[in-house]
């Protein structure tokens, strides 16, 4: 290999291994916001799909090229093994969705990782524009959207249910617990308050009934940054 050759060589590697580190950041955007809000699928997952749905669009563009066997001429078709990518990440976003009674949960993780398998696509055909304006109007979507909802619509997307609530903490904590409880509540159906005791000491253990129209996961916000929560159980009671 003469130095011309080696320096193509290295140029084209230092292109797909540019191409691969691009689909790793952007999903690494996208992951972190599913890691900060707690979802199933976080940061590993986003980065994993994207990078691989760059690699296989990689392969398929450059690994596969025109050739000729026994006679038969072969014609290389970049579009094939991409095409193949959307039915896999089928398979995994179906991973992340699970039901709850009448609740749905995981969809916009999944179409999160769809989206992340696009952009890892994007990024392993040098489209790095299309790929960046894919993973900012995600955030917006992701960010800005699901605060519109939960200010304005969250009202008027859901049904009224009765939820049951179970919370443990130190007795130390009981006017914290108690102030918790009495500023996110309004529609208090039941209330139970009750001291217990372990070998961790002295418990405070409030189990309540509410009625609520919001989604079991903004119920589950409430409660899940409080380091004094030890314990939480959630569930929907069917009347």
């Amino acid at each position: 290999m003469n130095h011309l050759d080696y320096l193509q060589t290295m140029n084209f590697e230092y292109v797909l291994l540019l191409r691969i580190g691009a689909s790793i950041l952007f999903a690494f955007l996208l992951g972190l916001e599913r890691e900060i809000t707690g979802k199933f699928a976080g940061l590993r997952t986003h980065i994993l799909v994207s990078a691989g749905a760059c690699v296989f669009t990689l392969l398929s563009i450059y690994a596969f090229k025109m050739h000729i066997v026994e006679g038969i001429s072969g014609v290389n078709d970049p579009a094939r093994i991409a095409a193949q990518i959307i039915t896999g990440i089928g398979f995994i976003g179906a991973g992340t969705v699970m039901r709850h009674g009448n609740n749905i949960y995981g969809i916009t993780t999944a179409a999160t990782l769809w989206m992340c398998a696009a952009i890892g696509m994007a990024c392993g055909t040098g489209m790095f524009s299309v790929a960046a304006t894919a993973s900012i109007f995600s955030l917006i979507v992701l960010i800005l959207v699901r605060r519109f909802e939960r200010n304005f619509l969250s009202s008027k997307s859901y049904e009224a249910k009765v939820l049951e609530i179970k919370l443990v903490s130190p007795i130390l904590y009981i006017g914290e617990m108690s102030e918790l409880v009495d500023k996110n509540f309004d529609k208090i159906q039941k209330i139970e308050r009750k001291i217990t005791n372990d070998e961790n000491g002295s418990k405070i253990v409030i189990k309540m009934r509410i009625l609520s129209n919001c989604p079991l996961s903004d119920v589950n916000d409430i409660f899940k940054d409080k380091n004094y929560i030890e314990k939480i159980e959630i569930q929907e009671i069917y009347e």
